[in-house]
């Protein structure tokens, strides 16, 4: 059975004059209902509930059987909103969403004002901004343009640094005490380091006494390894990276193993 019943306008204001149903039905009640989420469900009050079911308390049961008065709202285009109301409650309603409520109605949040009016359909002029769509699709073509040039300056040098870096530690150390070192003379600092050496440097680590190889670990300017290092460096700098020491260290160091050792030490000899 069916009963017409007028909206109040103190609830909800509509510029269209909305209509609305009561359906009768029933609500099995399951666990975890009340009579407050079943009013919500059917669009229908605790009170209206309780006076269908002659209930004196909100207590009910579950596999309780209610009878529901049902309210279902009918065609509408606009909302005036009033106290109480939020975009998810309006959504709800009219069977519509949060987001397409915002898109209607060039909302930027999901703030709402009493009085305020809302439009609950998609304006007329929606599917104008469709022309727009190729002009947004010319942008990728600058983006691969692009690409290929920063990758290939990237990996240029990478692989110039490394290739010279791994030749330079896997060959065997062998002793050649026979070789006649060539005459020394000073780099500036304050050890004379020969001519053969300052070569090794160079070939080693371009004379930058901070190098670290990242394959082997070797460091400093002659590339030392850290036992070779330890094993020739002044006390206070055992332990401490080759890279880290001053250059006339690092120098004393390489003389005092060239001197013992010959220039097998050094791949690069």
């Amino acid at each position: 059975m069916k009963k017409l019943l007028a909206v109040s306008t103190a609830a909800v204001a509509v510029t269209t004059g909305v209509t609305a149903t009561a359906d009768a039905a029933t609500h099995t009640v399951k666990s975890g209902d009340t009579l407050h989420s079943i009013s919500q469900q059917y669009g229908t009050s605790v009170d209206a509930i309780k006076s269908e079911n002659g209930l004196k308390s909100n207590l009910i049961l579950p596999n309780q059987v209610i009878k529901v008065n049902e309210a279902k709202v009918e065609s509408t285009t606009s909302y005036t909103v009033v106290a109480g109301d939020t975009l998810g409650k309006i959504a709800s309603k009219y069977d519509v969403t949060v987001s397409q409520l915002k898109a209607w109605n060039n909302l930027s949040s999901d703030l709402i004002i009493v009085g305020q009016k809302l439009s609950l359909q998609a304006p007329a002029q929606s599917a104008a901004p469709v022309a727009q769509a190729p002009a947004a699709q010319q942008a990728p073509v600058q983006q691969s343009y692009q690409a290929p040039a920063q990758q290939q300056t990237y990996n240029a040098p990478v692989q110039s640094y490394k290739a010279p870096a791994q030749q330079s530690y896997n060959r065997v150390q062998t002793s050649q005490t026979s070789y006649q070192a060539p005459a020394q003379h000073s780099t500036g600092s304050s050890v004379n380091v020969n001519s053969h050496l300052q070569l090794i440097a160079q070939r080693e680590s371009g004379g930058n006494i901070h190098a670290i190889n990242p394959t082997s670990g070797a460091a400093g300017k002659y590339q030392f390894l850290q036992s070779t290092w330890d094993s020739v460096a002044p006390a206070q700098y055992r332990g401490v990276s080759p890279a880290n020491a001053p250059e006339h260290v690092q120098d004393a160091a390489a003389v005092k193993l060239y001197n013992t050792a010959g220039p097998s030490q050094w791949v690069t000899a």
